[in-house]
């Protein structure tokens, strides 16, 4: 019998309604989700990483580049995220997991890391910075335990709440263990947004990426939130 693992699962999906193949577009020498492969990899405390896609052909262009960048895949229900997670924690034998959204280039691997270090000790059901939101978009963690999706896998059923996996138990959060992840800083930070979900998404990210000084560098969380409010407030000059 395999041990248990403590996973991180990138969600990724190549027809992004408003930026349309998204995953695999260039940031600077990168593509998307290679950024949020390498990222994912500098997270402590995980034991291995994966890549969940749907199995539709159109997914394919993801599920090979993620095998090419030597990380394992998994394929399932392309509107019943949900569901693939279940089924992706079985077949990787993950006891928990961190939920890793495949359009945030710039993620905060080090807060992530403390999301973890925080869930190992504190037997939770999620631990996370949106009960409430502490962290923009694109920073957003959560850490969630395999068994709390189990148990409520027949009783969840809104398209909704299955797209976005944990919604449901944030509106039902009686009798759950779940922690979040302060940030005194949010106030300074609650206006930014470092998803790449449009086109104007896309050049800010390329613009942070811009200010690497090679292919290697990672620039650090204070950095990345520096360059994208110098990205936003150029775009409000008339």
């Amino acid at each position: 019998m395999s041990k248990e693992e403590f996973g991180a699962i990138i969600f990724s999906r190549f027809d992004s309604t408003r930026l349309y193949g998204k995953a695999l577009k260039d940031i600077k020498g990168k593509c998307l989700l290679q950024r949020v492969i390498e990222r994912t990899k500098l997270i402590n405390g995980i034991d291995r990483v994966i890549v969940a896609t749907s199995d539709r052909n159109i997914d394919e262009p993801i599920s090979r580049f993620s095998e090419e960048s030597g990380v394992e895949v998994f394929r399932g229900e392309c509107d019943d995220v949900y569901d693939r997670a279940i089924k992706a924690c079985k077949k990787f034998h993950f006891n928990s997991f961190v939920r890793i959204c495949g359009d945030r280039p710039f993620f905060d691997f080090e807060l992530i890391s403390r999301g973890v270090d925080i869930f190992k000790k504190s037997n939770s059901d999620i631990v996370t910075t949106m009960f409430p939101r502490t962290y923009p978009p694109g920073l957003t963690t959560e850490i969630i335990n395999t068994s709390l999706l189990e148990k409520y896998k027949t009783i969840i059923k809104a398209k909704f709440d299955r797209e976005h996996l944990t919604t449901f138990f944030y509106r039902n959060h009686q009798n759950l263990k779940i922690i979040n992840i302060d940030n005194e800083n949010f106030q300074e930070m609650n206006s930014l947004s470092l998803v790449v979900d449009t086109k104007n998404d896309l050049d800010r990210a390329i613009y942070i990426a811009s200010h690497e000084k090679n292919k290697s560098e990672i620039l650090p969380i204070n950095r990345v939130i520096k360059l994208a409010k110098e990205y936003d407030a150029s775009q409000t000059v008339e």
